[in-house]
């Protein structure tokens, strides 16, 4: 297993929800909610922190992760998109963090052992790699990770973008930094935008 020791995961659970009209992290979905199910996964892993940004309805995702083992760090600007998040969810990371890994708070067919494995990848590629993520015949998905060396251009991101612009900087230029963890299928890239990808969603959870 790598070494996860210094791995700063950042749970994004502070949207609007905007697309299904409701805050899709509160959906029931296997007898928990959906940003429940996404953090229990995350805190299993080997990851070295976990801290959840809150944002829209802090309140009650705070009360969802009650019991779990994870920091929680408030993002006033929610509203501004998901770059005010990963911010705030840096700037709420342990100082000695070597490598952030940004999950999406409704990403609940998520496992700890795709955590680990794609953390082990990252490790396995250093000094080199600076982005990890897992990818499903070309199709790249999250969670991602970033190295602590790009701590600088992470926040400097803004709106919807997050990792996305530093991703395609470094494909132009230094295509080998970024490194791909293979998955046998799709499952954990499926998310909750409308009615129907809840429905789709439930009967992964029967």
């Amino acid at each position: 297993m790598a070494d996860a020791r210094h791995v700063t995961a950042i749970l994004l659970a502070a949207g609007l929800s905007k697309r299904l009209g409701r805050n899709k992290l509160l959906l029931p979905l296997g007898g928990e909610t959906v940003v429940r199910k996404t953090a229990k996964a995350v805190c299993e892993s080997a990851v070295s922190q976990v801290i959840l940004v809150t944002g829209h309805e802090e309140a009650l995702v705070k009360q969802a992760v009650e019991g779990l083992d994870v920091r929680i760090a408030h993002n006033p600007r929610y509203a501004g998109g998901q770059s005010t998040s990963m911010i705030a969810g840096i700037e709420a990371a342990s100082e000695d963090a070597e490598a952030y890994l940004f999950v999406l708070g409704d990403q609940p067919l998520l496992t700890p052992e795709i955590v680990d494995r794609l953390i082990a990848r990252y490790e396995e590629s250093r000094p080199d790699a600076l982005v990890a993520a897992p990818v499903f015949q070309k199709k790249r998905g999250n969670p991602t990770l970033f190295a602590a060396s790009l701590k600088d251009e992470l926040l400097q991101t803004s709106g919807d973008a997050g990792g996305r612009n530093i991703i395609q900087r470094l494909k132009t230029e230094s295509p080998e930094k970024i490194v791909f963890l293979e998955l046998p299928n799709d499952d954990i890239f499926l998310d909750i935008d409308t009615e129907e990808d809840y429905e789709r969603m439930l009967r992964k959870f029967p």
